[in-house]
């Protein structure tokens, strides 16, 4: 394995509205710029257009703890619909 260990979050939740999280979902690329995120990746449940999961790749542990950590993440979901309690799962590459 090599000394850059990547990380990658993963955040499932449910929205109201596809659409209006969606277009939230892109006015948060400053935030996730601002903590630099490598690569992001959405994905919609089958049967359940409004259940989401997206992928945020980050190159550190610290990079992808900072970006789920900042309370600007959690308003900016409340604010475009974010049904309940998200699930966010920090996984760091291992090889």
């Amino acid at each position: 394995m090599s000394g850059h260990i990547m990380a990658t979050l993963f955040i499932q939740h449910d929205v109201e509205d596809y659409d209006i999280w969606y277009a939230g979902y892109v006015s948060a690329e400053d935030l996730r710029q601002a903590h630099g995120y490598i690569s992001k990746s959405l994905y919609r449940l089958e049967g359940s257009p409004n259940t989401i999961a997206a992928i945020h790749t980050f190159a550190n542990r610290d990079q992808a703890a900072a970006f789920r950590d900042d309370p600007r993440l959690i308003e900016r979901m409340h604010n475009i619909g974010v049904i309940g309690i998200p699930r966010v799962e920090l996984y760091v590459e291992q090889e």
